[in-house]
């Protein structure tokens, strides 16, 4: 597992770190006098937070299901390409020019046109967050699903075995590694795609939130609803973490510090 995966096996060493930076960030907003419009203190944020009160709620939901949407989306697509440009080669030589393609074109400049052609609402931020997160998904499931020994295929082959069979025997043990890293990356620009959306054409959502606060120059409730946006993030990050180790549960043997079994 990657130095990343160090968050989910030291939580405590996070939050840590997280309170060394939020004291830090009080100190210097105390000792340095800086306005609130520009700098807000912890404090601060948390008082504007509080105020806000049961009004976070709908901005909240709102990114969570557009967030998950789209990441489930980006999962399913991602998923289904990698197998259909593994199973067929001609396949991967006509899409890969294509998603790379659609992966260099900036998704801010997609989203005003997703709002002409699909409407306001839930349908074109699940999309700019499917188009944000999806890249990373089939390109390390395509990488894990032909990263396979030369030697195992000639195998399966003299054992005349079907399409699927190695597929789900070789193939798909064989990249849940890479598949998993893609996971790791795509839940947290499954976020990002989503507040993108939001910022661009929504009347809901902690996206859409910190316009307005910024239009308000109200910086301690942007803070407010940055700092819940980055939990989230976490938390979805955490998630992805925690079905890694649940479907490789032979990965925790190979971490430092685990105790081997013989």
């Amino acid at each position: 597992m990657t130095q990343l995966g160090a968050f989910g096996r030291s939580p405590a060493l996070t939050i840590l770190s997280l309170s060394v930076l939020v004291i830090a960030w009080q100190l210097a907003s105390s000792i340095l006098s800086i306005p609130k419009f520009l700098l807000p203190s912890p404090i601060d944020v948390i008082h504007r937070a509080g105020q806000f009160g049961p009004a976070w709620a709908p901005h909240i939901l709102a990114t969570i299901k557009s967030s998950l949407l789209g990441f489930a989306l980006a999962v399913g697509v991602g998923f289904a390409l990698a197998v259909g440009m593994v199973r067929w080669p001609f396949a991967s030589r006509v899409l890969t020019p294509l998603i790379v393609v659609l992966q260099i074109v900036p998704k801010v400049a997609f989203a005003p046109l997703f709002l002409i052609w699909l409407g306001t609402g839930l349908l074109p931020i699940v999309v700019i967050t499917f188009l944000v997160s999806f890249f990373p998904i089939v390109v390390n499931a395509t990488v894990g699903f032909q990263d396979v020994e030369r030697d195992l295929l000639d195998l399966t082959r003299i054992l005349h075995l079907h399409w699927t069979r190695v597929f789900w025997s070789v193939r798909l043990p064989n990249a849940l590694p890479q598949i998993f890293s893609g996971l790791r990356i795509a839940s947290t620009l499954a976020v990002i795609g989503t507040i993108i959306g939001e910022f661009v054409g929504s009347n809901v959502g902690l996206g859409y939130l910190i316009v307005i606060a910024n239009n308000q120059v109200d910086t301690p409730l942007a803070f407010a609803a940055i700092i819940i946006v980055s939990a989230f993030g976490l938390g979805l990050y955490a998630l992805v973490l925690g079905v890694e180790r649940v479907c490789m549960p032979w990965r925790r043997s190979l971490e430092p510090g685990s105790a081997l079994s013989i």
